[in-house]
């Protein structure tokens, strides 16, 4: 896993209140098959499901062999000599966090699929598999028993660079356990227990938590305050922590999440 620190860290992100409510007109008025690509994008981005937070991050410092040789000591000394490289210029970094196993967030995705797939163009077969796609996304099963969520990153002044894809593209699962976590403001905790890293810069790394502890209980209720996303390993604080106000995830009377 790449190391390095936070520099700075802003205050997330919160979308203006006219793209709220009409984000919520979205999913609340009409079905998520008549959502322009505009609102299907709003709730992917600016809804009580999404939050984003800005971090500048620069990389640790990490040793390289060096090359050529050095006046007084021998080549094959040389060749064991190290030295220590930074990048110059700390990178700002834009991550999205999503709650992935919310309702809203899986049709926004299907609507985005279908509203960028020329469905006419496709064969029979090509629809079949198309359909199948969607309907597993929208059905989502691991969702019936895991809160899941996602996170991805883009750089604003160094484009192509991913700190999302360099922290997780390596992570194995009981490393990432000792940190990652969701909690409600009770302190009650689920642990991460699935973990899907991204295969390419762009992708999303997805976590899988277990909804009910032992008793049976789930982690949030609509009288729960808070959702705590804990991301950050005090040693590398590679991104950043997300809170989430459980009340405006708050839908028909139950926690959509």
């Amino acid at each position: 896993m790449m190391k390095h620190y936070l520099l700075r860290s802003t205050a997330p992100i919160i979308a203006v209140c006219a793209m709220a409510v009409c984000a919520q007109e979205v999913w609340t008025a009409k079905p998520y098959s008549q959502w322009s690509k505009k609102e299907a994008e709003s709730v992917l981005n600016n809804s009580p499901w999404a939050s984003k937070q800005e971090l500048r991050l620069q990389f640790d410092k990490h040793s390289q062999k060096a090359a050529g040789s050095y006046s007084g000591i021998s080549s094959a000394a040389a060749n064991q000599a190290q030295t220590e490289v930074t990048t110059d210029i700390p990178v700002d970094f834009q991550f999205t966090l999503r709650l992935r196993s919310a309702l809203p967030v899986r049709q926004a995705l299907v609507r985005m699929k279908q509203l960028d797939t020329d469905l006419e163009k496709l064969s029979q077969k090509e629809l079949s598999a198309f359909d199948a796609q969607v309907k597993g996304l929208l059905e989502c099963p691991a969702c019936e028993g895991n809160y899941v969520v996602t996170l991805s990153s883009k750089s604003s002044n160094s484009p192509g660079a991913d700190a999302v894809y360099s922290t997780f593209k390596g992570g194995r699962l009981a490393d990432l356990q000792r940190f990652i976590y969701l909690a409600n403001e009770r302190g009650e905790q689920r642990p991460l227990v699935h973990f899907v890293a991204p295969k390419a810069p762009g992708e999303e790394a997805i976590f899988f938590f277990p909804r009910l502890n032992d008793k049976g209980a789930p982690l949030l209720t609509p009288e729960s305050k808070e959702l705590l996303i804990n991301l950050s390993d005090k040693q590398v604080n590679s991104v950043t922590n997300f809170k989430f106000d459980v009340s405006r995830l708050v839908s028909n009377g139950k926690v959509e999440f």
